[in-house]
């Protein structure tokens, strides 16, 4: 029988990814018709702050390391008089790094080259070592693999975890999507654990023993726990007490830890910094540090670098028994290998430029200045959403978003359960066509019951991001006007 919507798998049907949901796709032909001018819209452009993708929102590349990948996707160019086109030390790097490869066309290992991973594991002993002042102990380049970005990684990590309706996966409310719609593709079994808003997104062991102990209730065996950290969408970062706190309950619970660590080079907050769960958990010691299974990600997508679309990643697995690797690998290995430019970027991006280096200077440059504007974007949000009537969102420690509160009079909620829809994406649906604006309405991420929220990227240029937060200002006032006050 041929594929047809009555023959669909309907896990799939079932599958929702909101933050390139219908909202998005409503963008994507708005757009063309404003490209093609035939659109008849109170607008001019649309303003993208549904995703994390820098560099569509006129983030530039790194140079450096386009450089060397440059020059190793076109070999041929080493053998030419670069000095007056090429920085020499990236000349010297894509010298150094050629030889390692089997070129940027050839297959590598299913888990990625040797090379790649042994400095993924250089990466994360001199990073945690450094953040505990303890030695910790040498990373093992045969318990990392390199992926296509972080989300394959999650992937492999749920496939091999879900073995139906009754493996449950804990999973922060709100979470990033990934989560949410992998599990419910492979039929696997939501555990809803709630961030407390009140008390800036925080998270507590007794938040994840009520969301544990009624799942077991429901017949769920909770198998592993997500953390976002920082985190994706509410921006807060988790302190060493915390994590180790974490880590120490899901001993107790027998649970494996799944921290997606992709945001830890966003930190504005000057109170806080990043600790990864490896170091919490290698600092804890024995029994801890042996028996508490962790999966760690990371990726080129976010950070300073924002190379989103090279679609480089990786993972580290600790304390997963030698005996599981061979069939674990065999989720990599069906995919062949991750892309080499992405195993390449996931290098350059731990392998900076070091003092003394050609590049040193206009590397850290380009690397303050990205991360300077950042943070003051953080806090222009922040600012801005907060003096909009019905809006309120909490400080953006980290990571690359906001996720406000959203308050609509009674009549605009009515409205929008007569349509069928969420009060929080009917809002959003209507500042696309109203403004054109694009957000993800909070129930796409999960929220608590009674409440709206909408996610939006502190991504856009600083002009752009000011009109963005102007357009938002202007429609929700028009709502109040429209449909009648605010309740308290």
């Amino acid at each position: 029988m041929s594929l047809t919507l009555k023959t669909l798998n309907p896990l799939l049907k079932a599958t929702q990814y909101a933050v390139r949901g219908p909202i998005v796709q409503r963008a994507g032909q708005i757009d063309a018709e404003l490209a093609a001018g035939t659109g008849n819209y109170p607008f001019k452009n649309i303003i993208y702050c549904n995703i994390g993708n820098p560099q569509s929102l006129k983030q530039k590349p790194l140079t450096f390391p386009r450089e060397v990948l440059a020059l190793l996707s076109a070999p041929h160019l080493l053998e030419k008089d670069l000095s007056s086109t090429f920085s020499p030390d990236a000349v010297a790097r894509a010298k150094a790094t050629l030889p390692k490869m089997g070129g940027t066309g050839a297959y590598t290992n299913s888990a990625g080259y040797d090379w790649a991973r042994q400095s993924v594991a250089d990466y994360i002993t001199k990073r945690d070592n450094a953040n505990s002042g303890k030695d910790l102990g040498a990373a093992d380049k045969n318990s990392i693999f390199l992926t296509n970005g972080a989300s394959p990684a999650v992937q492999y990590m749920l496939q091999a975890l879900i073995d139906g309706p009754t493996s449950g996966i804990m999973t922060p409310i709100p979470q990033y999507p990934l989560y949410s719609a992998t599990i419910s593709l492979m039929n696997g079994g939501l555990v809803p654990y709630y961030m407390d808003e009140s008390k800036g997104w925080a998270l507590t062991v007794e938040d994840l023993t009520s969301s544990y102990d009624a799942a077991v209730a429901k017949g769920i065996t909770p198998k592993a726990l997500v953390v976002i950290n920082p985190g994706n969408p509410t921006g807060t970062i988790l302190s060493l007490e915390v994590i180790q706190e974490v880590l120490k309950w899901a001993r107790a619970k027998k649970v494996m830890v799944l921290a997606d660590e992709v945001y830890q080079e966003n930190i504005y907050a000057a109170d806080k910094k990043f600790h990864s769960f490896r170091e919490a958990l290698l600092g804890l010691g024995a029994p801890y540090a042996n028996e508490v299974q962790l999966a760690s990600m990371h990726t080129t997508s976010k950070g300073i670098h924002g190379e989103c679309g090279r679609r480089g990643g990786y993972a580290e697995l600790i304390n997963v028994p030698a005996d599981v690797m061979p069939d674990f690998i065999k989720l990599p290995s069906i995919n062949l290998c991750p892309n080499v430019g992405g195993q390449i970027m996931v290098d350059l991006m731990l392998n900076p430029p070091q003092p003394g280096d050609a590049s040193y200077e206009s590397y850290t440059a380009e690397y303050n200045a990205i991360f300077e504007a950042l943070k003051r974007r953080a806090v222009l949000s922040v600012r801005e959403l907060n003096a909009i009537p019905g809006i309120h969102t909490q400080t953006v420690e980290g990571a690359m978003y906001a996720f406000p509160s959203l308050k609509v009079p009674k009549a605009f909620e009515e409205e929008a359960a007569k349509a069928g829809k969420p009060a929080d994406t009917h809002w959003c649906s209507l500042l696309l066509e109203q403004y054109g604006v694009v957000v993800v309405p909070g129930s796409g991420f999960g929220q608590r019951e009674g409440t709206y929220h909408f996610r939006t990227t502190i991504l856009p240029p600083e002009d752009q991001l000011v009109d963005c937060v102007d357009r938002i200002k202007k429609f929700q006032t028009g709502i109040i006007e429209k449909y009648g006050p605010l309740e308290a």
